[in-house]
């Protein structure tokens, strides 16, 4: 087990105690940067614990326990197939923990359809205005890692090398003048909106997960991170495409200098050997977003 795998026997105590109940922990999940656990209590069905010992490393602004459980209960609403929010909590005032249903099927980590975009594109829609509350405010986010005082993301592309550097002030001249653009906070923003966080069984998408930093804002946020995700695949693109045409493009220029940010960032902080890949993507997807205005 490495590290955080022996501090989930710790976070199950948490809950054990906070809840009277008696789970125990099953195993750990393949897949995923943060990791997923399996739990279950004794004679019943087995479900998902997800934890952050701390959120220095997350995009957490408001440490709410109950917003993803209170956004997770209005899509349920909406027939948006999420897991369900069993119990969530806090952890020594550093960190969160969810207990959730378990969805059944696999995460679509590769290979997925264009009826399968179609579905997760519909599903996505059904986000636009219907915020909960004005906490973890995504579009403030946004703003504050591009122009504001949350400037670990770019300084670490900064700091990286000449290239990533380069790189970043090149990004940087494409959106002057978007600081102040107005940008909605009424839609239900995931966070992290990409085919990744799709269920599957039997070709059928059963659920979106990880809603673990979600809050409010620009549901294009979201849909920027799903063309990221596939721009380099025209046949899958092409209903986002369309979607796209009554959209404020100046909106997805600025979310996906926010995702360039992200996805380079991360591996630099917590991968490396995936940095060379996350570069190339980047540099793609903004030469689709700017160079080619989104077409093919």
């Amino acid at each position: 087990m490495d590290k955080k795998c022996n501090k989930v026997e710790e976070v199950i105590q948490v809950i054990n105690s906070t809840h009277n109940t008696k789970y125990r922990f099953v195993e750990r999940f393949g897949r995923g940067e943060w990791g997923a656990y399996r739990i279950a209590e004794t004679g019943k069905k087995p479900v998902v614990l997800k934890f952050f010992l701390n959120l220095s490393n997350t995009n957490i602004v408001d440490a709410d326990p109950i917003l993803s459980k209170k956004i997770n209960n209005r899509l349920l609403s909406l027939d948006y197939p999420v897991p369900k929010y069993i119990y969530t909590g806090s952890l020594n005032k550093e960190g969160l923990y969810w207990v959730q249903e378990e969805l059944p099927g696999k995460p679509l980590w590769e290979n997925p359809t264009l009826e399968q975009v179609k579905k997760i594109l519909s599903l996505l829609e059904l986000q636009k205005n219907h915020a909960v509350s004005p906490k973890q405010n995504w579009s403030d986010f946004v703003k504050d890692t591009i122009f504001g005082h949350k400037t670990e993301k770019k300084t670490t592309l900064k700091n990286h090398s000449k290239e990533t550097n380069n790189f970043l002030e090149s990004i940087m001249l494409l959106i002057q003048g978007l600081e102040d653009l107005p940008l909605p906070t009424t839609d239900i923003v995931h966070g992290d909106f990409s085919y990744h966080n799709t269920m599957i069984k039997d070709g059928k998408i059963t659920g979106i997960i990880d809603w673990q930093e979600a809050g409010c804002g620009d549901w294009l946020i979201d849909l920027a991170r799903l063309i990221y995700s596939l721009h380099d695949r025209p046949k899958l693109t092409a209903p986002i495409i369309k979607k796209l045409k009554k959209q404020d493009i100046r909106r997805i220029k600025l979310y996906t200098v926010f995702t360039v940010l992200e996805m380079i960032s991360w591996p630099i902080k917590f991968n490396p050997q995936n940095i060379e890949n996350a570069f190339n993507k980047a540099k793609s997807a903004v030469d689709f977003v700017f160079v080619k205005k989104c077409r093919y």
